[in-house]
């Protein structure tokens, strides 16, 4: 019986596939190592209102309010937020959320994400929005340069929890959100910020705008 002849470059090829196989192995522990280990390296990043803020200090506005922690995706993405309020209790509300990743955010469309964390507290505040909403091209000065300015109407609805369910008029609703990542090739350690302003009228939403202009993480 004959041996079957080497074919020239056969231990050329199955060098490479050797190759291939370690590096998707590599890859493939990488992958599991983050889905397991992954929320452990996702830290939750506090945020607050800073002593800038001349409608905190001169007690315009107070809180903070509500400190929760929320994870999401199994704790890959974690959330902090807080609120502040209208020293009169019913014309304005700021939420503010952090949000810390291993991945970065604007990779995932950080603007639909931006929109379902608006719906989702805009469900937990009782109030109802009223169009798609819009985006504005004004620039604020005091935010990050990549800082997305949103704006939406709204209306309380009977299951209002700051504002009074029998106001019959719109609430006015201006949303600032930016992202960074500060980690190894932009990943790693991402965090965002989203701050949610609620008000009756515009001198509200320019009070809830004082005190994001002095968030700080």
């Amino acid at each position: 019986m004959e041996e079957p002849e080497l074919r020239i470059g056969g231990w050329v090829q199955e060098k490479k596939r050797g190759k291939i196989r370690r590096v998707f192995s590599f890859l493939l522990v990488l992958l599991v190592g983050l889905l397991v280990g992954g929320p452990v390296l996702v830290n939750y990043q506090e945020v607050s209102v800073g002593s800038g803020s001349l409608y905190l200090n001169a007690g315009v506005w107070n809180g903070p309010f509500e400190n929760e922690n929320i994870k999401e995706f199994n704790g890959h993405l974690k959330i902090s937020k807080e609120s502040y309020e209208s020293l009169d209790g019913s014309s304005g509300k700021l939420i503010i959320l952090s949000l810390s990743s291993l991945v970065n955010l604007e990779s995932l469309n950080f603007q639909d994400i931006t929109v379902n964390k608006v719906k989702q507290q805009m469900d937990h505040e009782g109030l109802e929005l009223l169009s798609n909403g819009n985006i504005l091209t004004e620039v604020n000065s005091m935010l990050p340069a990549d800082t997305s300015i949103y704006q939406w109407n709204a209306k309380t609805t009977e299951n209002s929890l700051f504002f009074n369910a029998d106001y019959t008029g719109e609430l006015l609703v201006k949303v600032f959100s930016w992202s960074s990542c500060k980690g190894l090739m932009g990943e790693l350690d991402c965090n965002a910020i989203i701050s949610i302003a609620i008000g009756i009228d515009q001198k509200n939403i320019e009070q809830a705008t004082d005190l994001i202009e002095n968030v700080g993480i």
